[in-house]
């Protein structure tokens, strides 16, 4: 039988619970999802390297695996920005079928034959029938409310953004027990009020702002107490409180700190990190 690959503390974009030290966010997880399950459409803006993607997934599969009411939708803008609004929806179609086909598999489901039949000859040529499909997609779907969340939403292009966020704020506005999606998360680096449309109109302001905090104390106890666990090699508690206080919690630098001190110096497991250690 292999040894389990020992995990790693991550600084390479989002992490994993496979492969790295991970801080559950508990607290924040639970308040996200009671704004998806009241129907708010929730944006997150924060600067690169603040958890931001580790923490939207956690979302995902947390509606995917314990909240069968509630079907998530995952889009990411990264790679569009330079696209035309033609190439946008073109793209933006097969995006949607392939996270529906995802959300299905994620569940060990599969579509009705009504509903793949939907998908083949769905096309989705401007935010119109945008809004037109997310209003016959429940249908299919029973009881379950979609949920969509969309990723690096800086990447959306200009030319579509300010239809893009009308369509969504209509949607808003829809009654609620027929609204779809039922709930939006936005994520991104930018605030919706530093994107390229016309600011003589208010498109979203409908948003519900969620603010993703640095990590607490106790919460930079709780990733470094999960090295501990797995190799056996502990903290020293004022170690642990200066690590904290030095980085603010922000989840980039607590990582490549606790890296540097765990992987770089090459430190005997048996002994335990110390405030001299910490003051190389």
């Amino acid at each position: 039988m292999e040894n389990r690959q020992r995990r790693t503390f991550g600084t390479r974009g989002p992490v994993n619970t496979q492969q790295h030290y991970v801080v559950a966010r508990t607290e924040e997880l639970a308040d996200f999802i009671r704004r998806v399950k009241e129907g708010r459409y929730i944006v997150i803006f924060a600067p690169r390297q603040t958890g931001k993607t580790t923490f939207f997934r956690s979302v995902l599969d947390t509606l995917a695996v314990e909240e069968s009411d509630y079907f998530p939708l995952e889009l990411n803008f990264e790679t569009h920005k330079n696209l035309t609004a033609d190439a946008f929806y073109a793209n933006l179609t097969e995006d949607i079928v392939e996270a529906i086909e995802e959300s299905f598999e994620r569940r060990g489901s599969v579509p009705s034959d009504a509903l793949r039949q939907l998908l083949e000859s769905t096309t989705l040529p401007e935010h119109l029938s945008l809004r037109r499909f997310f209003r016959r997609l429940p249908r299919l779907l029973g009881a379950q409310r979609i949920v969509l969340m969309i990723d690096e939403f800086d990447g959306i292009p200009p030319a579509v953004v300010s239809d893009f966020l009308h369509t969504l704020r209509r949607i808003y506005h829809t009654d609620l027990s027929i609204r779809s999606p039922y709930s939006v998360g936005i994520v991104g680096v930018k605030n919706i009020t530093q994107l390229n449309y016309d600011r003589s109109i208010s498109p979203f302001n409908i948003q519900d702002e969620f603010s993703l905090p640095p990590f607490t104390l106790e919460q930079v106890e709780e990733l470094l107490g999960q090295w501990t666990a797995e190799v056996g090699q502990r903290f020293e508690l004022e170690v642990v409180k200066i690590l904290h206080r030095q980085t603010g919690g922000q989840p980039f630098l607590v990582n490549r700190l606790a890296q540097i001190l765990t992987e770089e110096m090459d430190l005997p497991t048996e002994e335990p990190i110390t405030l001299a250690h910490f003051a190389k």
